[in-house]
């Protein structure tokens, strides 16, 4: 009797991680062509160059240790508006919002109930509500070895928790980032970053975007390890 030799185990696809510069260069006032909820954005001044800076960074880092990596805004003058960063993240395994806002060291992860509400474009009220709890339990997963990492490498605590979107005019009111609520079928982990007296239009030193650029590549691997193929 033969034994045969196993066979060699396959190759897998590397682990593919969509990354999200905030803010556009252009005023965006209009509305999700799917779910009809209000898709609103603006430029913010130094906050688009520093956290555009952090995506490459970021996207870098993550290449040399065997990502795939998709930029959501592939310049800082690119218009691309929330639906379509969600239809480029198609697929991805993690999707990574990065955002500086002054005294603001937070993550925000998609959970189930989180919602967005205003006028519609039909002129009346409407409501629009995260339900995918597969994703949801991803999410929560990523967001809190993001933010554990974060505050290891940032040295200052970085929470969990959910956002706050109230007397925010013309935002619509709610407790969950539009791009993560629209990303039904794509864990989002979004990010803010900032220091007491700096982010959001006022720009951050550039050894601080390398702290949070840094947090975030290690909280992407430890939420979600590369795939290695087997030799």
């Amino acid at each position: 009797m033969s034994l045969a030799s196993p066979a060699p185990s396959a190759a897998c696809a590397p682990t593919t991680v969509a990354i999200d510069p905030g803010h556009n260069p252009v005023p965006i006032d209009d509305f999700d062509p799917v779910t009809g909820v209000a898709e609103i954005d603006y430029p913010n001044g130094a906050e688009d160059r520093g956290v555009f800076a952090v995506a490459e960074q970021v996207r870098d880092m993550l290449v040399g240790f065997g990502y795939r990596v998709i930029l959501l805004k592939r310049a800082v003058g690119e218009s691309v508006t929330y639906r379509q960063r969600v239809q480029r993240a198609a697929g991805a395994t993690i999707a990574v919002s990065i955002h500086t806002s002054p005294g603001v060291n937070a993550v925000f992860a998609q959970r189930v109930g989180l919602y967005r509400e205003g006028i519609g474009a039909d002129g009346r009220q409407l409501r629009v509500t995260f339900t995918n709890r597969a994703t949801a339990a991803r999410s929560e997963r990523y967001a809190h070895a993001v933010a554990e990492q974060r505050t290891r490498i940032e040295g200052r605590p970085v929470a969990v928790r959910d956002n706050d979107f109230g007397r925010r005019a013309p935002l619509w009111s709610g407790n969950i980032p539009v791009i993560a609520l629209i990303a039904d079928t794509v864990p989002w982990v979004y990010n803010e970053f900032g220091t007491p007296d700096a982010g959001g239009s006022t720009g951050l030193p550039r050894a601080r975007l390398d702290a949070y650029a840094r947090g975030l590549v290690a909280g992407v691997r430890s939420a979600v390890p590369v795939c290695v193929t087997s030799r």
